[in-house]
């Protein structure tokens, strides 16, 4: 397998970022949100997502294919508990190229270009593989917690940070 990792640039890999996305949200969240939601997450509504903020995200790419990407923001969001801080938004490799190293590789990739100093992310309380992957890169728990109401429930999220 030839892996590169690259700026999300052209439109056919914004496309494949939004099939990474919607097919990986299918993969990853069953069972673990409500059905509602990943029914609300469409091709469509990734589509309009890859598009927004491409400058803010790394593909990577197999054989020239899309199979994950990182998305991030150089400045965090202003409710994060970590100021000045970096946040990583998103993290989705496709299942059957999961365990290859492109989550490591995506991350350690958007590691190098953020600015030096800590990087925080939010995961699902209940996505206890994302969880295992970010502690063994580093990432603790900072205590805090976000309750989000969605359509057919609610979800909790966990902040973790990187320290660096």
């Amino acid at each position: 397998m030839n892996l590169i990792i690259k700026k999300c640039e052209t439109n056919k890999e914004k496309d494949g970022r939004a099939f990474v996305h919607h097919t990986a949200w299918q993969e990853t969240y069953q069972g673990l949100v409500p059905d509602a939601l990943l029914e609300r997450m469409s091709f469509e509504n990734c589509r309009k997502i890859a598009y927004q903020y491409p400058e803010n995200t790394l593909a990577a790419l197999a054989d020239e294919q899309v199979v994950g990407f990182i998305s991030f923001l150089p400045v965090s969001r202003s409710f994060v508990s970590i100021q000045p801080s970096c946040e990583i938004v998103g993290l989705y490799v496709l299942e059957k190229h999961q365990k290859l190293g492109i989550g490591t590789a995506l991350l350690n990739e958007c590691i190098d270009i953020l600015p030096p100093s800590p990087i925080l992310l939010f995961v699902l309380e209940s996505n206890e593989k994302a969880i295992r992957f970010y502690k063994q890169k580093g990432f603790r728990f900072t205590g805090k917690k976000i309750k989000q109401d969605v359509i057919g429930g609610q979800l909790i999220e966990l902040e973790m940070v990187l320290e660096r």
